[in-house]
């Protein structure tokens, strides 16, 4: 409040200064020869008047225009319409005001066809006014926005690290790797073909941790995905199973990077995956463009903890890219989570 009141009144002196530099020194700035200039009686309470009212008047139409702003409007330009007829209406009302002035400070009736001079003078100079007032609010809106667009950029990039980080202690850390060189030397000495596959597929899991990029395309994210379940069903054989149902059409549409590989390892890392207690992790396209990872609900006893993807770190990378939810059902039967997939028209 503070601010507006002063931005307003920076706003009526400055205006009113140029108004009245004009008007007491106009011939001299216009015309490079002097001219014969009659008298002219500077009234400094006039001047001081006319300043207050505006002051007034742009004052309350900077509270308008916070006030529009305020309001959530399903499209951009009925806000501006919204602004533009509310300002355009305070400084008529004040225009009314500023008009009778004049006539009230000399005490005198008005000459025949001066009421409509000053009426129309004074419109145009109100709304003038009422246009540089709405010409700032923009400008300090759009300032606004971009600072704000800047800030969750870079708390993006934030994420994105602390995401990448994350990931690479989760796919380094002395589990994963003991369970992956484990399960290599086991293939080495029975399966040599299939110890070359699994050095591959792990090859390409380390690779797509590793990737250092904001964006990735759905098929992108999902070649890192399905070379993680490949190392995953070495490891636990036909107790887990993976059910892709994946809409071609959406494979040039746009995911976060490790967010699909991330949800299949939360639902390995928190479930009993055992011959009795088999798991299954469905991974499906809707037509919706979302996409579904789903598993049923199978807790260990002992829940496991880790640094993997969380849940609120991908919808809050999500929020912060693209301004879109992140869907997270849990009816104590099946687990599923709703990532959206992002067209890359859009």
């Amino acid at each position: 409040m503070r601010d507006i009141a002063l931005l307003s009144l920076a706003i009526a002196v400055g205006f009113h200064l140029l108004f009245s530099l004009a008007a007491f020194f106009g011939d001299t700035l216009f015309f490079s020869e002097p001219k014969p200039m009659p008298h002219r009686h500077f009234d400094v309470l006039r001047v001081l008047t006319f300043t207050a009212w505006s002051y007034v008047m742009v004052f309350c139409i900077f509270l308008f225009n916070r006030r529009m702003l305020r309001v959530n409007f399903k499209k951009n330009y009925i806000q501006l319409t919204w602004i533009i007829i509310g300002s355009l209406v305070i400084a008529a009302v004040f225009s009314l005001f500023f008009t009778l002035l004049p006539i009230w400070m000399d005490a005198v009736d008005p000459k025949p066809g001066v009421m409509p001079r000053l009426l129309r003078n004074g419109l145009i100079k109100d709304f003038l006014l009422s246009a540089i007032v709405m010409l700032i609010v923009q400008l300090l809106k759009t300032a606004n926005e971009r600072n704000q667009i800047a800030v969750e950029n870079e708390a993006l990039r934030a994420e994105n690290i602390t995401t990448h980080y994350e990931a690479l202690k989760s796919q380094l850390d002395p589990h994963f790797m003991f369970n992956s060189l484990n399960t290599l030397q086991s293939l080495i000495g029975t399966d040599s073909e299939k110890a070359q596959s699994y050095v591959l597929e792990l090859s390409q899991v380390l690779r797509a941790t590793l990737q250092n990029k904001e964006v990735v395309t759905f098929e992108q994210e999902m070649q890192g995905v399905h070379a993680y379940c490949n190392l995953m069903q070495i490891r636990y054989g036909d107790n887990l199973k993976f059910d892709f149902q994946i809409d071609q059409n959406y494979l040039s549409f746009l995911v976060l990077p490790l967010s699909v590989q991330g949800l299949v390892e939360n639902a390995i890392k928190h479930n009993v995956i055992s011959g009795k207690q088999p798991l299954q992790v469905s991974i499906t396209t809707e037509e919706s463009g979302q996409l579904k990872v789903s598993n049923p609900i199978q807790p260990k006893i002992t829940e496991e903890t880790g640094n993997g993807i969380g849940l609120a770190n991908l919808a809050e990378r999500y929020r912060l890219k693209w301004n879109v939810e992140v869907g997270i059902k849990d009816d104590g039967k099946v687990f599923e989570v709703t990532l959206p997939l992002i067209d890359p028209k859009q």
